[in-house]
């Protein structure tokens, strides 16, 4: 796991006051990281970095002046003042070669063709409107056919990675120090491309201190595989799968469990099950149930969510907009809820924490996933391009979503695959975080294209993890 950040304003005073190195030698730092990036992807081509009158743009200055000589350098100048360290780094650039383009017109078309575009406009501390010729500018340049490179954080988008009016869309981030909370929001994910971050002149364990946000990583998941040659299907859990209405929800989500591991998988329903793959076992009642996924697929059918309290539960689609579910949340720990934005706006009207629109959602996605699970004890697993599970406080971010994965019954796929883990003996939250990643690594491994997944490749996908 990474540590998350809604910014590092107090890291970078850290390096000052305990390590004793200047702005200026972490500016040195931070242009040397620009500069490797852009010698890695081109060679010797013209190169333009637009520049506003803060560090940032300092930054993308100072990664001029080193690149000056090997390559054709210009620097725009988007703001008529300069802060202090902008002004020392344009007098150095000056003298080495680097060209000032201090009168802008507007027209970037008059400047010529740039293989490469370095965005220092704007930071993270974004807090007011942009102006309609700084807008216009960012259209432009985003319509260029060069590598762009934001420094920190595209311009446009804010801490919490909104973005108000529009951004810059870069290919890279390099973001200064630690990786910024905002670079993960799901409106973020196609501006800031690949995310890199700038190492400052001391080691991450130096640089970084602890937070209660975290980004996943490929080794957090925990695959059961299995050690124990002398053992049986019983040893591997029973999932459960309640069915509603559409019958083909709760399939897909029981041979998910499969996939996984579960050593045995039941769909439960009051009268039998047309095209039963033989996989999967019918009950009618959920007696000795200890793991159950509810909702996938229910429709308007009723479920007696009392038989739910003392399971282990995957809660999924229509559950979260019946009135009846928030008492099995609050008297159930351990329980996983999988909501998308629409069942998540949902879920925050029917609990009073919030009168929420799905936009409302996705704008704020980390504040709500943190004020749910402050609320509630169990596990939230917010769905989206970055997914998002709470617990406690605590938040962690999965950040392998793709528009592979935007297909009906991939949250059934999800919803299974969290409770085969949770039928191995895996806690809500174990299971909330390898489910998630094993999801998203699947849907990544489908090469065919972007838009022919079904569930059934996703499962497939899963099986060959």
């Amino acid at each position: 796991m990474r540590n998350l950040y809604l910014n590092t304003n107090e890291l970078d005073k850290r390096c000052s006051d305990e390590f004793g190195l200047s702005e200026a030698i972490l500016m040195e730092n931070a242009a040397s990281a620009i500069e490797l990036e852009v010698r890695k992807l081109t060679k010797g081509v013209r190169v333009l970095a637009v520049c506003g009158s803060g560090n940032n743009g300092a930054d993308a200055i100072c990664a001029l002046r080193k690149l000056a000589g090997d390559y054709e350098c210009y620097a725009l100048l988007v703001s008529k003042t300069q802060g202090v360290m902008s002004k020392y780094q344009l007098s150095v650039a000056k003298k080495v070669g680097v060209n000032l383009i201090e009168d802008f017109d507007g027209d970037l078309d008059k400047l010529g063709e740039f293989e490469c575009i370095i965005d220092g406009i704007f930071g993270s501390g974004l807090k007011r409107q942009m102006s309609d010729e700084i807008c216009a500018l960012i259209d432009m340049l985003n319509a260029k056919n060069a590598l762009k490179i934001a420094v920190d954080i595209p311009s446009g988008i804010n801490q919490f990675g909104q973005i108000n009016q529009n951004a810059f869309k870069a290919d890279t981030t390099l973001t200064m120090g630690g990786l910024k909370l905002g670079l993960f929001l799901d409106e973020a994910k196609d501006f800031v491309g690949k995310i890199k971050v700038a190492n400052l002149g001391v080691s991450r364990d130096k640089f970084e201190r602890g937070s209660d946000v975290k980004l996943l990583e490929k080794s957090d998941l925990k695959l059961p595989f299995r050690n124990k040659a002398n053992t049986n299907k019983g040893e591997f859990g029973h999932t459960f799968v309640m069915v509603g209405d559409m019958s083909g929800a709760a399939q897909i989500a029981g041979l998910s469990a499969s996939a996984i591991g579960s050593g045995l998988v039941s769909l439960v329903s009051d009268k039998e099950i047309a095209n039963l793959s033989p996989i999967l076992m019918y009950k009618s009642s959920l007696n000795s149930a200890k793991v159950v996924i509810a909702g996938c697929g229910l429709g308007d059918k009723k479920l007696n969510l009392d038989e739910l309290t003392d399971k282990i539960c995957v809660i999924d689609a229509d559950l979260c907009y019946k009135k009846e579910v928030i008492k099995l949340l609050a008297n159930n720990e351990n329980l996983v809820i999988t909501p998308h934005p629409k069942e998540f706006a949902s879920l925050l009207n029917l609990t009073n924490i919030e009168n929420v629109s799905v936009s409302d959602v996705q704008k704020n996605r980390f504040e709500l996933a943190k004020i749910w699970s402050q609320k509630f004890k169990n596990v939230l697993v917010l769905k989206g391009a970055n997914t998002i599970i709470a617990q406690n406080g605590k938040l962690y971010v999965m950040s392998e979503g793709s528009p592979t994965l935007a297909k009906g019954g991939s949250g059934d796929v999800l919803a299974g695959v969290i409770a085969g883990l949770l039928a191995q003996g895996y806690s809500p939250l174990e299971a909330a975080i390898s489910g998630t990643l094993a999801h998203g690594f699947a849907g990544a491994k489908f090469s065919k294209n972007s838009y022919a997944l079904t569930p059934f490749d996703l499962i497939e996908e899963i099986k060959c993890l």
